[in-house]
């Protein structure tokens, strides 16, 4: 198994069990977001504040104006999803390391994973 693969099943977990996910932010509201391949544009989430806040002190250049933002299971999945999907986001799942590495997937994929573990 990759290591994305491993992060993007830690993902599942514990959002399965913490209902609870993160986003970055900063603090004139705009929410950090790549390009990615094929033309895409991937909104990167992670199961936890710490892994945020350890990919802020890796890449303070890139990440330094963003804040961890908290967000419930239940408000991705009734709100935030749709919006995601309707801009057609793909989502990155416990991105980390310097070169932000881990798994971009459809908005889809991710609730059925998160779901599959519960």
């Amino acid at each position: 198994m990759s290591s994305g693969s491993s992060r993007a099943n830690k993902f599942y977990e514990e959002v399965s069990e913490s209902k609870i996910l993160w986003f970055a932010k900063t603090g004139d509201g705009d929410a950090l977001e790549f390009d990615v391949d094929g033309g895409k544009v991937s909104f990167p989430l992670w199961s936890s504040k710490s892994r945020v806040m350890r990919l802020k002190k890796l890449n303070p250049d890139l990440l330094g104006e963003y804040s961890p933002r908290e967000i419930s299971w239940l408000f991705f999945k009734d709100v935030l999803a749709p919006i995601l999907t309707e801009k057609k986001r793909m989502v990155g799942v416990n991105l980390s390391s310097q070169n932000l590495t881990g798994i971009d997937l459809s908005v889809e994929s991710l609730i059925n994973q998160v779901e599959a573990f519960a």
